[in-house]
Order: structure tokens, then sequence, then C-alpha cells
């Protein structure tokens, strides 16, 4: 960190792009809040239902999540501009090092070998289609036998 000031560490963008942001944040705020209170006006004409209602107390919903979004958003630029490449992911402890699954976790199958229950994964509907055409070929070749004139 030592190549970083002080300024940079805090806010990691200049104050133009900053004054940027905030002008597209201010916007969208007012924008859902403007959206909040035609509704809430809508809500109480005559013709207002319920769901005028509902998207009045949800315009201001959003406004809240726009606000929330781009607080995070510069808490991972500040993390990344520190020095942190991936603040949200785990480092890993070594990268040849192999990690298991205990056993307790995975699920059991019984061994289709052994005799157990059948495996339910089996795709066999091909065997079935050739075996269902083998019936109705000897049931074809019965019935044109019987209808034989001698």
């Amino acid at each position: 960190m030592e190549g970083v000031s002080r300024e940079a560490q805090k806010n990691p963008f200049p104050l133009r792009v900053r004054i940027v942001q905030w002008c597209f944040l201010s916007a969208a705020v007012i924008a859902t809040l403007c959206l909040a209170w035609w509704q809430w006006g809508r809500w109480h004409d005559s013709d207002g239902s319920f769901q005028n209602l509902g998207y009045a107390l949800q315009w201001p919903i959003f406004g809240i999540f726009f606000i929330v979004a781009y607080r995070k958003y510069m808490e991972y630029e500040r993390e990344r501009a520190n020095g942190e490449d991936a603040p949200a992911a785990p480092k890993p402890d070594s990268p040849d090092k192999i990690t298991e699954l205990s056993e307790e976790l995975l699920p059991r199958r019984d061994d289709p070998q052994s005799g157990g229950t059948p495996d339910i994964f089996v795709d066999d509907r091909r065997r079935r289609a050739r075996e269902a055409r083998r019936s109705t070929d000897r049931n074809q070749s019965q019935h044109s036998d019987e209808n034989r004139i001698p």
C-alpha cells in the first residue's frame, strides 16, 4: 500500500467520475420517488386499486436498492484499489492441494453387481423399443399364418 495515496484508499475514483455517479444515482432515486407518488395518486383516484398501492410502496424499495447497490459497488472498488484482487472470493491455500468430500456427505449407492436395487439411471429405452418391435413382429406373423388359406 505504499504506492497508493490515502485519498485513493478512501475514494478510488476521481472527483469528476464520482459526481457523474452521484448524478445518475440521484436521478434513479428521484425517478423511483416520482413513480411512487404517481402510483399513490392513482390509488386515491376513484378507479385506483390495491395494485396501485402495492406499486406505490414498491417504488421506494427500488430507490433504496439503488443506494445499497451503489454503496456495495464503492466498497468493492475501494478494496480493489487497496490491492485486493478478488475481495469476495477466498484465497486457496495451495493450488496443488486436493480437496475431498467426506464419505458421510456423499449419497450411498447400492452396488448393482451385488444384486442390490437396480440402477434407476440406466437408459434402456432402445432395448425396450427393440423388444416391443419383436413382439409386434411375432404377433403379426402369427396372425398372417392364421389367415392363410390351406
